[in-house]
């Protein structure tokens, strides 16, 4: 195995490769990334790896926030040309099988490349490799990943289509266990199916049907495929309620996907998630795909704030609302009470008794105040302090092209965390121990 600077057309790859492959990567796992084409040395020196003692390993996980990938150039099953992605100050700890997944088709289409000189289709190392990715993640072992990038293609397609001048969200569950959804061998996936009138073959041809994905929200019905994409079912829930309590479990529909279950859905205009029974999400929107783990998210600002599990599910809940109706707000929860008039130029109640979000009965009424413009601020049990306020930008550092927002946001996140919403749907954590940002 070479390092791939030594490959005679590497030149090519750095000038029109390359770019797509790490920007796509970066926006991917949100990480900072070290690409380097003499691997063997670098491996070596900075972490005591030997790359060529075992050249078919393709990642190397050094810590929960630093990752190293190896790209390979394959030859009848030979390593030949190894180059190397450095993930860094990102969250891999749960999802650190994946990334064996992602270095394969990584090297999968770097060997491909490799056959044209790296002289065609350069977009092939950006949202493509993606997309052939997660297609291998949830297809392998049990689907084909050539149909499961159909139903991505169909479900992208799906996020930016109208019925009767109005877009709509829809889902569809790919499974090979049509048998428990339908309750058989004392099976539970807490609904119940119902057999279509017309069953369809999902194919290039027979796909797009507007009106039928219609019928399916996405949220307490979805429609139902095997393997080879024929749909008969459509799958309804029994309680298909999102509550704060519980946030996680209905969004993830962690008691109906299990073993190889993937759930495709439209959850917003122009957006579109996938996920399947390890609860790992891959979300596109803005045209680019984004992992992540709401489980490991939560256990991440449960940490920092140290509050409990209802008040992350809680919290959730109304981020993810404002986001998907492309609200936006600014929800901060600082940990030292004490400080938070010096930011505050104002504070607004409305109630003499404080609103909470762990009380369900406040929901339609707090949904509405997070909505107002200003930020809300809420203490670590929860209690909403105040909606609307003005925050002393005076005291926030602006630098390069950062907006009002982000930059409010950035201070707020020096005393607890803030979390920032924007109009395109975009939630950002700001306050997390050892991150500036972490966008999900």
């Amino acid at each position: 195995m070479e390092n791939f600077r030594n490959h005679k057309r590497s030149k090519e790859f750095d000038i029109f490769c390359k770019p797509y492959l790490l920007s796509s990567v970066e926006q991917l796992f949100d990480c900072e990334i070290e690409y380097c084409d003499q691997p063997i040395s670098k491996i070596q020196k900075d972490y005591g790896i030997d790359l060529l003692s075992n050249p078919k390993r393709g990642t190397y996980i050094h810590s929960a926030s630093e990752v190293t990938i190896i790209g390979r150039v394959l030859e009848d099953k030979s390593s030949k040309y190894a180059m190397s992605l450095t993930l860094k100050n990102g969250e891999f700890s749960s999802i650190d099988r994946l990334l064996n997944v992602f270095e394969a088709a990584l090297s999968l289409t770097l060997s491909r490349s490799h056959k044209f000189g790296f002289a065609d289709r350069p977009s092939q190392f950006g949202q493509e490799l993606i997309e052939l990715f997660i297609a291998k993640y949830y297809s392998k072992g049990f689907f084909d990943h050539r149909r499961f990038l159909l139903l991505m293609e169909l479900f992208k397609k799906l996020a930016t289509t109208s019925f009767e001048g109005r877009n709509f969200t829809t889902g569809l569950i790919i499974t090979k266990s049509h048998y428990a959804y339908a309750e058989k061998g004392e099976n539970y996936r807490g609904g119940k199916l119902y057999e279509l009138n017309s069953p369809r073959v999902l194919d290039q041809i027979n796909m797009l049907d507007k009106r039928l994905w219609y019928l399916s929200d996405g949220q307490s019905s979805f429609f139902v495929c095997n393997k080879q994409l024929e749909m008969r079912n459509c799958f309804v829930l029994d309680d298909s309620t999102i509550n704060p309590d519980d946030f996680n479990k209905k969004h993830l529909l962690s008691e109906t996907l299990l073993g190889a279950d993937a759930l495709l859905r439209v959850t917003s205009e122009n957006e579109l998630s996938i996920v399947g029974a390890s609860g790992i999400e891959f979300n596109y929107k803005e045209n680019r795909w984004r992992i992540r783990d709401l489980r490991q998210i939560s256990k991440i600002i449960k940490e920092t704030l140290n509050v409990t599990d209802a008040f992350v599910q809680a919290l959730l809940y109304y981020v993810f609302y404002l986001s998907k109706r492309r609200f936006s707000s600014i929800i901060w929860i600082p940990t030292d009470l004490s400080d938070i008039d010096s930011y505050l130029m104002t504070k607004n109640n409305l109630t003499n008794d404080r609103f909470s979000i762990l009380d369900m009965n406040h929901k339609s009424t707090l949904l509405r105040l997070f909505s107002s413009d200003g930020a809300s601020v809420i203490n670590i049990n929860g209690d909403v302090i105040s909606f609307g306020s003005v925050i002393d930008i005076s005291k926030a550092s602006i630098n390069g092209v950062k907006g009002t927002g982000e930059s409010v946001s950035t201070l707020l996140g020096e005393n607890g965390m803030s979390v920032k919403i924007s109009q395109d749907g975009k939630i950002s954590l700001f306050g997390v121990n050892g991150k500036g940002k972490i966008i999900i």
